[in-house]
Formats: structure tokens, sequence, C-alpha cells
């Protein structure tokens, strides 16, 4: 059986999903592992300017905003939100502008922007269903300029 490294990247996300969430999702059924939804879009911000990411039209019942800097591999929670509230750790997310998560809304906005809030945005969004779990990647590519075009 060959696998492809894609195949491998998408079941490590999946699991570090499934074991972070452990706690809030205990007792919750994945409704179909394959059938995990991955939605890549493409956001432009300005320097000093705002910026909102999506993550779904719906609000999902567990959320997590991830950030990867350009040429790094690790993936840093920006904020996150487990049904008690949205959370966001200050020391990462000031580097970035100023973040946070618009009310009733999985989307993050991003006010005052840094150059360095370029990147890629993950929104990984956990729906409860009837028939359990339902999982939604949302990767965002972020461009920041200093003006715009």
């Amino acid at each position: 059986m060959c696998v492809t490294m894609e195949t491998l990247r998408r079941m490590s996300c999946l699991c570090l999903v499934l074991c972070l969430l452990q706690p809030p999702l205990q007792g919750v059924e994945i409704v179909d592992p394959e059938e995990v939804e991955y939605i890549r879009q493409q956001a432009r911000g300005v320097v000093g300017g705002s910026v909102t990411l999506e993550c779904g039209s719906t609000m999902p019942d567990v959320l997590i905003w991830g950030f990867t800097r350009p040429g790094s591999q690790s993936n840093l929670a920006v904020a996150y939100n487990y049904g008690h509230g949205p959370m966001l750790p200050p020391l990462l997310s000031s580097s970035l502008g100023h973040l946070r998560l618009g009310p009733n809304t999985s989307s993050l906005l991003l006010d005052e922007l840094h150059q360095e809030a370029q990147g890629m945005y993950t929104c990984q969004a956990v729906y409860n269903t009837d028939l359990g779990a339902a999982i939604t990647f949302y990767y965002t590519q972020l461009e920041v300029v200093e003006e715009e075009d």
C-alpha cells in the first residue's frame, strides 16, 4: 500500500485534533474519518489594517485556530473555543496584531495587522451531528502587504 505525504499529513492533523479535543468530545463518535472536509482559502490584509478569516457559515461546537509562519512546520494555537467561550493566548497573538473571535461566529478577526501575521491560518471546526462528529479544516493563506495596490 502506497501512502502519500499529503495523506500522512491529513491523518496526523486529524489525530492531533482528536487527541486535543478528547476531553470535550468524550463519547462523541466521528461520523466518518474519511469524510473530513478540507477547504482552502486566501485572504489579503494591509499592515495596520483589519482582515476577517472565515471558518464556515455556522458556529461549530468546538473550534481551534492555528497559525503557521512561512517556512515553519509548527502550527501554533492562536484562538480556540471548546464551548466555554473564546480563548486567545496573548503572547503569540500580540505579535500578529490584535486578534479576537467574532461574537457568536467562528471567524478570526485580525486588527492592527503586523507584517508577521502573514502565513497559514488553520481553523479546525467540529460539529456535533445526530450521526456523530463532523470535522472541517479551513486553510487560509494570509498575505500581508505594506499598502493596498
